[in-house]
């Protein structure tokens, strides 16, 4: 979700409210909502949805979740610690360049596993 523009808000809320509000431009809060770091963000998680994807059997899938992508390095959060196990002897490297390949702006894997 955009942040709020204070500035809009207080010019809204200024308007009397027995009146019909003046219309928002669309294609500029559409113009700035792309340029957001959310729509990077969700981008970024795109590509490592279909990296992972690309390498890691749908059985398997639905127990690795990504968590965050931070200075190029992504932590994935597995639910079984056999799997990890698995995972990271087996198929780092592969993972590591699926997500180059699919820029998803991550060179390296640090492995988490999920409490519960």
């Amino acid at each position: 979700m955009t942040r709020s523009n204070p500035e809009r808000d207080r010019r809204l809320a200024a308007e009397p409210r027995y009146q019909a509000r003046r219309p928002q431009e669309l294609g500029d809060l559409v113009h700035a909502f792309m340029r957001s770091d959310e729509v990077r963000r969700m981008k970024r998680f795109q590509a490592v949805a279909a990296a992972l994807a690309e390498v890691i059997p749908a059985a398997r899938l639905a127990k690795v979740k990504p968590i965050s992508i931070t200075g190029g390095v992504l932590t994935l959060e597995v639910a079984d610690a056999v799997l990890m196990t698995e995972l990271r002897a087996h198929q780092q490297s592969a993972l590591v360049a699926a997500l180059v390949a699919h820029g998803a702006a991550a060179n390296r894997i640090q492995w988490r596993l999920a409490r519960g």
